[in-house]
């Protein structure tokens, strides 16, 4: 992999009310597109499917992982992975990588 994934990615970040972050990867700048024409499919906007979050911190510290479906059940009332990403793509912040 040569590394321009990293290069045309961001992270939509949506924070929990204990201050912790869970993201999706995303192309630059869909979200908002998608936030406008909700016709764009998803998969258009994020890059994969996939919720992370950092073990054991807050922000950027931690290592990058996945969170167990009894953690997402908790934060987004579900664990399913289709309705979590189009949360975060509806509320979560937009951040370069």
């Amino acid at each position: 992999m040569s590394g321009t994934a990293n290069e045309q990615a961001c992270k939509l970040i949506w924070k929990s009310k204990n201050g912790q972050e869970f993201f999706v990867f995303a192309n630059p700048g869909a979200a908002a597109k998608w936030k406008k024409d909700k016709s764009i499919p998803l998969i258009d906007v994020v890059q994969a499917f996939n919720v992370y979050t950092n073990e054991g911190a807050r922000g950027n510290q931690g290592a990058l992982i996945q969170p167990p479906k009894g953690i997402l059940q908790s934060e987004f009332g579900t664990d399913d992975g289709d309705a979590i990403v189009r949360k975060i793509v509806e509320e979560g912040e937009e951040k370069n990588v």
